[in-house]
């Protein structure tokens, strides 16, 4: 009875936190922009738009059905609230693995802590949040299985196929968790690894896996190509990212992947784990050790596939580093102990190495709740999350006022959330001018913009990305109806 009543108290006070942490994030600006471009294509789902042939993103679809759902700031991060959960739930059953009781406690918290606050964007309706819920429960199922028969070769059915669906379903969030899948099939095929006979059964079973795996993802591409957009869904989802992974380093979207250093990176892969495999082969650690340091390894390496310093890539991370991060607590395992060090530090060492940069936390729940009790207005409020941000609610409120909701707009910057928060379509495909210039856009986007003309264009000038055409176009057809700080909002003559 004690314990039921400690364990429950617990539960209590994590849940408290939870709320504590998550509560602001639903109450934030519309400031961030790759949510801004979710949203926007989530708006264009609702209204029929077909994804990829009329309006672009790099990513696969599930996460802009899930904005759709969402439908705004508030919406999207309630929603994110709700998966994030069970992940916290799943992720505490999956630690009872690897630590004691105690030690369990103790990960769990630093795991909702650092998924929930600002820091590496936890609190950001992200791809890489999203994907946590159907990775660490796939996982938990999976090592479970192992956990209870762990001299068996053969995996039924009941296990590869759900744990398949399940990181497939994340891999339709984003791809890097592809990274986890090839993790899983590893394992299998090393663990036992001494006859022929159970090779057999292992080959057979990744087999079945890879083909749950890929389910999910085929189902969307059954779907876009009987909407017609099955190429545009290939090339935008999947073949795109893999010149995404060197545009960082070069500059602009290529083909191959070799100038980004990917390929060097999965060659460390590969010698990593060839390592942890050796010192498992000689149970020099053991072998729930070893599948910890197998999978840290390999959400390190899908962190960094496009070796942008961005913090919520760090998320994927997240699960394996809290386990080592406790483990790094455990005096009763030396070498346990030495190697969880070892691992923090090489990760620390790739932090710096990449410059990942972090977002402050304490300023951030005082702004809020400097709001929540008055102290501090809406402008000001605002203003914490960047100085456009009371710009964007004003043109965003301009548009909406001087618009009909049939109207298309055109946004020449990185605003995207203008889009979204005036509840208006973009008259091109691309709704960031980046993606214009990431994919050479130029010619396709103007060609859109004088088949839908739009009735405003707001215009950022930036010296770095020049569109003459679109200049002399607006000079030729729009005249300056009224500026937002950086912003000068042109009406159709």
């Amino acid at each position: 009875m004690y314990k039921t009543l400690v364990k429950f108290k617990y539960w209590v006070v994590l849940f408290l936190l939870f709320l504590i942490l998550r509560i602001p994030s639903l109450f934030e600006p519309y400031w961030y922009g790759d949510e801004g471009i979710y949203l926007v294509l989530g708006q264009a789902i609702r209204k029929g738009i077909t994804l990829y042939t009329h309006i672009h993103d790099n990513k696969p679809p599930t996460l802009y059905y899930l904005a759709s759902l969402g439908q705004t700031v508030f919406g999207f991060r309630l929603l994110l609230l709700f998966f994030m959960a069970p992940t916290i739930y799943f992720f505490h059953r999956l630690s009872h693995f690897f630590l004691s009781p105690k030690g369990s406690k103790i990960a769990t918290l630093i795991f909702l802590i650092l998924t929930s606050i600002p820091l590496i964007e936890g609190n950001i309706a992200n791809a890489e949040v999203f994907m946590l819920l159907p990775t660490i429960l796939g996982i938990y199922i999976f090592y479970n299985f192992f956990h209870s028969h762990p001299h068996t070769s053969n995996l039924p059915f009941k296990i590869l196929i759900p744990v398949g669906l399940l990181l497939g379903f994340a891999f339709t969030i984003k791809i890097p968790v592809a990274v986890e899948f090839a993790f899983l099939c590893l394992w299998i095929f090393i663990d036992n690894l001494n006859s022929f006979q159970k090779t057999f059964f292992k080959i057979k079973n990744i087999l079945i896996f890879s083909v749950a795996f890929l389910l999910p993802i085929t189902f969307w591409a059954v779907y876009y190509y009987l909407q017609g957009a099955f190429i545009p869904f290939l090339n935008a989802s999947l073949f795109q990212n893999f010149g995404y992974l060197s545009s960082w380093s070069t500059g602009t979207q290529t083909s191959s992947v070799s100038s980004g250093g990917v390929v060097t990176r999965f060659l460390i892969l590969l010698v990593s784990w060839a390592l942890i495999f050796l010192l498992k082969n000689r149970e020099i650690i053991s072998k729930k050790f070893s599948f910890l340091l197998f999978w840290f390894s390999a959400t390190i390496f899908g962190s960094l596939l496009s070796g942008r310093p961005y913090p919520h890539y760090l998320i994927q991370v997240l699960p394996p580093l809290t386990l080592i991060i406790v483990e790094c607590l455990d005096f009763k395992e030396r070498k346990k102990q030495i190697l969880s060090a070892c691992s923090l530090f090489l990760f620390i060492l790739i932090v710096f190495k990449f410059k990942f940069y972090f977002y402050p936390v304490f300023s951030y729940y005082s702004n809020f709740y400097s709001y929540s009790i008055g102290q501090k207005s809406t402008v000001n409020y605002r203003n914490y999350f960047g100085s456009q941000t009371n710009d964007i609610y004003q043109i965003s409120d301009f548009i909406k006022n001087n618009t009909s909701s049939i109207d298309k707009i055109f946004v020449w910057g990185d605003q995207a959330y203008i889009y979204a928060l005036s509840n208006r379509l973009p008259s091109s495909k691309y709704v960031a001018s980046y993606h214009v210039a990431d994919f050479n856009g130029y010619q396709s986007t103007m060609n859109k913009i004088k088949a839908n003309l739009p009735k405003f264009i707001v215009y950022y000038k930036m010296p770095d990305r020049p569109f003459p055409d679109l200049d002399n176009f607006i000079n030729n057809y729009y005249f300056a109806v009224k500026v937002f700080g950086d912003a000068t909002i042109f009406k159709l003559r």
